[in-house]
C-alpha cells in the first residue's frame, strides 16, 4: 500500500537534558542515532517529539487510518496507545520481529496515540515512523527565511545541519531554499544551491523578516514561507513533518498556519510559549513554563486555549497571506509577528512535536527595547478593540516602574516612543527606522564591574536576581508605584537595592535613593539613583501622555486602520530597504 511518512521518530539528540522528550528507556547512541534496549527492557514514546497527535492530523488533513513503522534488530512487543482524557487505552499489541509496520485506525476518543517496546531479546532499533495512506494533496516547497544580525555561529550551525539532512535525503532540494537576510553585512557561507544570502541595510527583525518575505513571493515556484529566528536550535525532522503537515491538509484548511513553540535552550524540557495571546494590555504567553516531559502537560498542548498569533521563531504561512493581507509594519523590532499574526493568519495549527530551543528572553536587557513599546500601542489600534484606557494603563505602568526604578533614561525612551505612536502613520511612512534605532541605541546605561558598584555603593548582598514569582505583598508593592514617584527625597533609604538587571522588580527597588541592577551571570551592572528634578519633568510628562491616550487614542486607531495599507505598501518596504543616495 502506496503511503506517506507524516514524520520521522527522533531517539534523541545533542541537546543536554532533552533525552525525555524524544523517549524514556533504553540506550540512546547519539553517533549512530540508534537505541539499545536490553532484554526485558521497555522504552516508551509517549513523549513530547514522537507522540502522533492524530486527533489533529484528523481535523486538518481528514486521516483516520494511519501506520507505525519500525525498523529494528531483534524481538520485541509493540504496545500501541490511545490517550484520552481520562486515561490511556491500550488499542494494539503486536509481537515483532525486525522490521515491521502496524496498521491503526484513529480512536474517536483519543487525543493522540502513543507506543511502547518491550525487548524480548537485545534489540537494537534503528528508525521509525508514522505514516499515513493519503497522498500529499497539493504542490508545496518552502521559503524558509532567516533574519540574522551577527550571529554567525548560530547561523552557521542551523545551515551546516540542514545541510547535511538534504544531503542524505536529496529530494529535499526540491522542497526547500533558504534565504539568509544579514542585516549586519558580516555573515560569510560557503556558496550552495540550498540557500541564498541577502545582504540588507539593518532594518531590524521586522524588515529583515519582510525583505526574505518578499523575495519568497517573487517566485512563483514557493507555496510557503517559513520565518524562524537566527538563535535557535531545532532538528531537521521539524522541518520534514511541517512539510507534510502542509502537504497533506485538506481544502477547508489549505491557508492554515503552522505554528512552532518554544522550548528553553537551558532546560530544553520547559516550554515557552504555544502561541500567544495579546487584549491590548496583556500579553498571554499560552502553555507557559510548562515541563514537556510530563504527560499531563502533553495533554494540555493538546486542549490548548486558542492562540491570537505565533512568534516569528517559528511560523509557516502561505504565501497567499501577502496577497490577501499585505505585508508586515515596519516596526524595526517587536511586535511585528503579533499584529501581522492578528491579521493575516486564518487558522493556527500548533502541535506537540513542532517546536524550536531558543534562549531565554528574560536573560536580555536592552535599553532601547523601552522605545519599541511604541509598538504596541500601534498593534493595539490596528488588531484590538481594547479600550483608550488599557492601553493608557499599560503606558502608566511601564513609564512608572522605570522611574520606580530610578531609571530615567528609559523612562524618556518609553515617553519618545508613544510620542512618535501620536504621529501617526506618516511617521511610520516616511521615518528612517534605520536611524531612529542608532539614535536610541545611544541611550544605554553604564556596565561597571562588582568591584566598581562597590567601590560607589558600599558591599552589596546580591540575595535572588533571578526571574521568580512575584508574591501577592510584591504585586501590591507595584500598586503604589505611583504613590512612590510623589514621595519627598528624605523618605528614601540610602540602603542601596539590588535587583535583576533583566527582570527589574518595583518592589525591590520601592523608596530606595539607589538601585542596582545586576548581571549574576557576568558579575557586571549599572547603578540608577534618586534625582527628583528629573523625576517631577518625567512625571509630569507621564500624566499628560496618559490623559493624552485617554482622549485621543480612539482617534489614532481610526487613523492607523484607514492607512494600513500604506504603511505596509511595497512602496514604502523599497523606500527602507533602498533609501535615495546624497
Amino acid at each position: 500500500m502506496k503511503s506517506v511518512k507524516l514524520f520521522e521518530i527522533k531517539f534523541g539528540n545533542n541537546l543536554e537534558g532533552a533525552g525525555e522528550m524524544f523517549v524514556k528507556g533504553g540506550i540512546y547512541d547519539a553517533e549512530s542515532g540508534r537505541l539499545e534496549l536490553s532484554r526485558g527492557q521497555t522504552a516508551s514514546f509517549e513523549c513530547y517529539f514522537n507522540i502522533f497527535p492524530h486527533r489533529q492530523y484528523k481535523k486538518y488533513c481528514d486521516i483516520g487510518v494511519f501506520f507505525l513503522q519500525i525498523d529494528a534488530q531483534g524481538r520485541y512487543r509493540t504496545d500501541i496507545y490511545a490517550r484520552q482524557e481520562n486515561g490511556t487505552k491500550l488499542i494494539k499489541s503486536v509481537d515483532c520481529e525486525g522490521a515491521t509496520r502496524t496498521d491503526i485506525s484513529a480512536d474517536d476518543g483519543a487525543l493522540y496515540t502513543f507506543f511502547t517496546v518491550t525487548a524480548e531479546s537485545d534489540c537494537t532499533f534503528f528508525r521509525a515512523a508514522w505514516l499515513c495512506a493519503e497522498d500529499a494533496r497539493r504542490h508545496t516547497k518552502l521559503g524558509m527565511v532567516i533574519c540574522t544580525y551577527r550571529r554567525e555561529e548560530f547561523v552557521r550551525s542551523n545551515i551546516m545541519r540542514i545541510c547535511a539532512a538534504v544531503e542524505n535525503k536529496p529530494d529535499w532540494k526540491e522542497k526547500l531554499h533558504i534565504f539568509i537576510v544579514d542585516n549586519a553585512g558580516t555573515l560569510s557561507l560557503e556558496d550552495s544551491d540550498l540557500y541564498t544570502v541577502i545582504p540588507n541595510r539593518n532594518t531590524g527583525g521586522s524588515g529583515g523578516f519582510t525583505r526574505g518575505i518578499m523575495q519568497v513571493c517573487a517566485d512563483p515556484s514557493f507555496s510557503h514561507f517559513l520565518l524562524t529566528d537566527d538563535d535557535i536550535y531545532f532538528d531537521f525532522e521539524t522541518l520534514e513533518r511541517t512539510y507534510a503537515l502542509i502537504s497533506t491538509l485538506t481544502c477547508k484548511h489549505e491557508n492554515a498556519t503552522v505554528g512552532g513553540a518554544m522550548l528553553y535552550l537551558d532546560r530544553p524540557y520547559m516550554q515557552h510559549e504555544f502561541g500567544g495571546k495579546f487584549d491590548g494590555l496583556i500579553f498571554t504567553a499560552i502553555n507557559s513554563k510548562l515541563d514537556m516531559r510530563l504527560a499531563d502537560n502533553l495533554l494540555k498542548n493538546e486542549n490548548a486555549p486558542a492562540a491570537g498569533y505565533n512568534a516569528w521563531w517559528y511560523c509557516c504561512m502561505p504565501v497567499s497571506s501577502v496577497k490577501n493581507f499585505g505585508l508586515p509594519m515596519p516596526f524595526f523590532i517587536k511586535g511585528d509577528d503579533v499584529e501581522y499574526g492578528m491579521r493575516a493568519i486564518e487558522e493556527l495549527i500548533r502541535m506537540n512535536g513542532i517546536a524550536v530551543w531558543h534562549q531565554d528572553f528574560s536573560k536580555k536587557f536592552s535599553a532601547s527595547l523601552e522605545y519599541y513599546k511604541r509598538n504596541e500601542a500601534v498593534v493595539a489600534a490596528l488588531a484590538t478593540e481594547c479600550s483608550p484606557f488599557k492601553v493608557a494603563v499599560r503606558f502608566a505602568y511601564f513609564a512608572l516602574k522605570n522611574l520606580t526604578m530610578k531609571n530615567y533614561d528609559c523612562t524618556e525612551l518609553v515617553l519618545k516612543g508613544y510620542e512618535d505612536f501620536f504621529r501617526g502613520p506618516q511617521f511610520f511612512a516616511s521615518a528612517d527606522p534605520f536611524e531612529i534605532n542608532d539614535e536610541i541605541r545611544a541611550v544605554q546605561p553604564e556596565w561597571i564591574s562588582r568591584e566598581q558598584i562597590e567601590d560607589m555603593c558600599g558591599p552589596i548582598d546580591i540575595k535572588d536576581c533571578q526571574n521568580v514569582k512575584l508574591s501577592r505583598g510584591e504585586r501590591m508593592m507595584r500598586a503604589l508605584m505611583a504613590v512612590e514617584n510623589y514621595a519627598p527625597a528624605f523618605m528614601f533609604s540610602k540602603k542601596p537595592a539590588v535587583t535583576s538587571a533583566f527582570r527589574p522588580k518595583a518592589s525591590e527597588a520601592f523608596l530606595k535613593k539607589t538601585v542596582i541592577h545586576f548581571d549574576e551571570s557576568t558579575d557586571r551592572g549599572f547603578v540608577c539613583r534618586l534625582d527628583t528634578a528629573r523625576r517631577k519633568k518625567l512625571r509630569r510628562r507621564t500624566v499628560k501622555m496618559f490623559f493624552r491616550l485617554l482622549t485621543g487614542f480612539k482617534k489614532m486607531r481610526k487613523l492607523y486602520r484607514e492607512e494600513r495599507g500604506m504603511m505596509c505598501s511595497e512602496e514604502n518596504w523599497n523606500r527602507i530597504f533602498f533609501p535615495p543616495q546624497n
